[in-house]
């Protein structure tokens, strides 16, 4: 019993960073499609200068599609002068890098779960990247949420009202809602409520 999730983001702490969606496929071949879809709109854009595919060892596919209001300096520089790579770097206030990925997921703890009980995939914004290997159910998402939050803040006062109010609003996402999201400094992340199966 496996889902797909596609995962649409910007890289890092672009502007958007917190619009990152994530929609789920019961099969693949939907997830490509839906990928391939997407990516087709981007070709047409003049401002999509690249878009890089790779098939990390992970086995976790991925694209990355760069957008740049520089786009006529793109072609005139990168090819001869420098990577890709490099050149987003030194144009980073023109340049924004979305990344789409596709996570295979496995929902055979839905088997025996409650009905209250979700399991979640979380994201790590800076890296672009799931955050953890492991789909966690929404007790457990809240308790290393609230411990990761307590070991950065542990010994800061001001910090600790920050990383209690940004955890009582991602605590309250978890139970009420199919998204929720943190941002508290270094710690960036999102997680997303993984459907049920439908004979579920």
């Amino acid at each position: 019993m496996k889902q797909y999730a596609v995962i649409h983001a910007v890289v890092g702490l672009f502007e958007g960073y917190s619009d990152t969606t994530c929609e789920f496929f019961p099969k693949r071949g939907f997830a490509d499609k839906h990928i391939l879809q997407i990516l087709s709109d981007y070709r047409k854009d003049e401002m999509c200068v690249n878009i890089d595919f790779r098939f990390p060892t992970t086995g976790i596919d991925e694209v990355y599609v760069t957008m740049t209001r520089q786009y006529k300096d793109y072609h005139a520089c990168v090819p001869f002068d420098m990577e890709h790579d490099d050149w987003v770097a030194e144009n980073g206030d023109d340049v924004s890098v979305e990344v789409f990925r596709i996570i295979e997921i496995d929902c055979e703890r839905y088997k025996n779960a409650s009905s209250t009980e979700h399991m979640w995939l979380t994201w790590d914004q800076l890296d672009a990247s799931p955050a953890w290997d492991y789909f966690p159910l929404c007790m457990s998402l809240v308790t290393r949420v609230s411990s990761d939050l307590h070991d950065n803040a542990y010994g800061n006062p001001d910090a600790m009202d920050h990383s209690f109010t940004q955890l009582n609003e991602f605590i309250s996402s978890v139970y009420f809602r199919n998204h929720a999201f943190i941002d508290d400094d270094d710690y960036v992340m999102h997680a997303f409520r993984i459907p049920k199966p439908k004979s579920e």
